[in-house]
């Protein structure tokens, strides 16, 4: 029997196995080191939520779930008494998908504290720096958001459900908001970052017998998220994915800086509650 043919060989003589090979031996990687595993889930959960959180893959099963945002008038009713239905299952299942499938494999999987992901409150030491986190966010991004409510391409995307007949009701519609924020926040600022920033060379296996190079993703991890968070909203009116380069490398250091997503959390989804409030107030009467 003939030796097995060195990488250097089969490069230098390939086939189609030889292609399979490589395409076997980079994905394999995504299951052996940390890096890959937090990429690659991230990335799939995030497909899974689908285009802007709307569950494409649910509506393909199930057509009477028409996505967040689709007309009131021509869509059914899937959860009787809330009209924004469609909406709530899109937040809900954003919080299952990317934030508490996430917190198992980093608690079963990585065997670490959910804690090093951002998840508990701002340590001592660093909560007036959270409190400031929250207060100059907020009030630099006030005046984008205002501006913001005005362009007609915004208008047309939020709030997600328009039909509003009360106060109270935009109320209720905006505390269910709250868990999509906890999502969006936690797979990029949470998840990514964190994860990644922790990265070190006992997390990285050797190939092939190899050694592994130094591996450290640190400040860099700041840039990973934010390009992930950017490509997640293409698609959006342009003042939102100009706006998204921003938030996401302010938040991101930010929370890196204060170790809890919270405050951003709260930031993001109070911003988007006066956007919203803005759009539908003179149908609210205000």
């Amino acid at each position: 029997m003939s030796p097995t043919p060195s990488p250097e060989r089969q490069t230098a003589d390939p086939s189609a196995l030889t292609v399979l090979k490589i395409v076997w031996h980079a994905a394999k990687s995504c299951v052996r080191e940390r890096p890959g595993q937090i990429l690659a889930s991230a990335f799939l959960l995030l497909m899974v939520w689908g285009y802007h959180g709307e569950l494409d893959l649910v509506h393909a099963i199930y057509p009477r779930y028409t996505g967040p945002g689709s007309v009131l008038g021509p869509r059914q009713v899937v959860i009787p008494g809330i009209p924004w239905d469609n909406e709530l299952i899109s937040f809900a299942a954003g919080l299952l998908l990317v934030v508490v499938i996430p917190l198992l494999i980093v608690h079963f999987g990585f065997r670490q504290k959910l804690w090093d992901y951002g998840v508990g409150l701002p340590p001592k030491g660093r909560r007036k720096l959270a409190v400031w986190t929250f207060l100059t966010l907020t009030g630099l991004s006030v005046p984008a958001f205002y501006f913001g409510a005005k362009n007609p391409d915004m208008r047309k995307v939020y709030p997600f459900f328009k039909d509003f007949t009360s106060l109270s009701q935009f109320g209720w519609y905006e505390l269910s908001y709250f868990p999509f924020f906890v999502a969006i926040e936690f797979i990029f600022r949470g998840y990514l970052l964190f994860g990644l920033e922790q990265i070190r060379n006992e997390h990285v296996k050797a190939i092939a017998g190899g050694t592994p190079a130094p591996y450290f993703f640190g400040k860099y991890a700041l840039l990973i998220q934010m390009l992930s968070y950017t490509a997640w909203h293409l698609g959006k009116p342009l003042p939102e994915l100009w706006g998204t380069l921003v938030w996401g490398i302010a938040a991101g250091a930010t929370a890196w800086r204060v170790r809890s997503i919270w405050p951003i959390v709260f930031s993001h989804w109070l911003l988007n509650v006066f956007l919203d409030f803005l759009i539908v107030r003179q149908k609210l009467g205000y």
